[in-house]
């Protein structure tokens, strides 16, 4: 299901090359009913109706008038409502958007990114206070990071001595996680609130890893990834918030190139979910989702209407509810949300084509699910142009 997970939608400029990732998000509202009481005299209250069922709301940066896989990308709604990622113009250029929780929607251009194709700006995150963060690729190809506050200033940075960085999430304290390479190779980052920096190597040894994928860093300070290692077989990987680095790989995880453990998300509880790809289907990798608990246990599942090549979780909130996409037996993606109880929900914008999966073809890609259980994403229509949603 990875199409590959160094293919599709959150792009990465490594080496001047945007590579697309196919990663998946989850997310759904439970619907809560009040219950109410009669009151004495046998005068009871009526039932207050239920709320209204969960809607998309489409949404693009700028008009769409190119081609695909121009269009908006939407990479997730955060906790205060707004949302954001990228679009790509139509001459290919790649521009960040943060899109209030009223739908203002302003375009974000790092001063030193690139203005030719491929080339650009990504915001990968925001958090409660609509402070954000993401990566943009200068005319050399070279990835740095930046920050955004909530009231337009952007700061480009990259760790000292460091040859380029990309990143990936921010939390509510402002401390920022990310990848960085510098003259020994790949790492991890962590930039502090007062701008300080701390540089980790998931196995200890930056000469096993080919690049770091810190995906997520929770309130605690906690943060959840991946990284590929030399024969580029994908790895998840925990860090405490003292330092200490568990390793992880997910039942059946393949072994070969591009397949292994993925982890996107993890919430505040320490609980990550992702993909593990266990191998070939029909010419599309086959993977499935997982939940791995806080005491290390692992929970792998498949929406009931996966095909053969599975799903992925992409995302989770705090109160536990999952969000993901899955291939359907003719190999349609869908848009999933995992409920506490097991329940699934199928996420179909109303826009997307159901047609066969492709680079052109996405279908709806859920990325992220806040705290309410709003959900962020992107869906491509018949053209195959991509649109931004909010499901919530």
């Amino acid at each position: 299901m990875f199409r590959n997970h160094t293919a599709n939608n959150q792009l990465c400029f490594r080496g001047g090359q945007l590579l697309a990732f196919v990663r998946s998000a989850i997310s759904m509202a439970p619907l809560v009913g009040l219950l109410a009481v009669g009151c004495g005299g046998g005068s009871g209250m009526q039932n207050p109706p239920p709320p209204p069922p969960p809607t998309f709301t489409n949404f693009d940066a700028e008009a769409v008038n190119g081609t695909a896989p121009q269009g908006t990308f939407g990479l997730g709604v955060a906790d205060n409502g707004g949302a954001f990622g990228y679009f790509i113009d139509p001459i290919g250029v790649v521009h960040g958007f943060v899109r209030n929780s009223t739908g203002t929607i302003t375009t974000v251009d790092a001063p030193g990114a690139g203005t030719t194709q491929n080339f650009g700006t990504e915001v990968t995150a925001m958090n409660a206070s609509g402070e954000a963060t993401g990566y943009y690729s200068d005319p050399q190809g070279i990835l740095h990071s930046f920050t955004l506050t909530a009231g337009g200033t952007l700061m480009e940075f990259d760790p000292p001595n460091s040859t380029g960085s990309d990143a990936f999430s921010i939390n509510d304290d402002g401390a920022v996680a990310g990848g960085v390479l510098d003259a020994n190779g790949s790492h991890g980052f962590v930039r502090a609130l007062d701008g300080t920096y701390t540089l980790f190597d998931p196995t200890g040894n930056a000469s096993q890893v080919r690049s770091v994928f810190p995906t997520r860093i929770n309130a605690s300070g906690q943060i959840a990834g991946y990284y590929f290692d030399t024969n580029t077989v994908h790895h998840g990987f925990f860090r405490d918030a003292n330092g200490t680095i568990t390793l992880f790989d997910a039942t059946g995880a393949g072994t070969a190139s591009t397949e292994g453990t993925y982890a996107f998300d993890m919430n505040t509880s320490g609980v990550i979910v992702g993909g593990v790809t266990t191998g070939i289907a029909g010419g599309l990798a086959t993977s499935h989702s997982y939940i791995r608990n806080s005491d290390g246990t692992f929970t792998e599942f498949d929406p009931p209407t996966a095909g053969v090549n599975g799903s992925i979780a992409d995302g989770i909130n705090d109160n536990g509810v999952i969000l993901g996409e899955f291939f359907d037996a003719n190999t349609v993606n869908h848009g999933y949300v995992r409920n506490t109880d097991g329940s699934f929900v199928v996420l179909d914008d109303p826009s997307a084509a159901q047609l066969e999966y492709s680079l052109t073809n996405l279908g709806t890609v859920p990325r992220r699910i806040n705290s309410s259980g709003a959900v962020g994403g992107l869906f491509s229509d018949s053209t195959g142009l991509r649109h931004a949603f909010i499901w919530q």
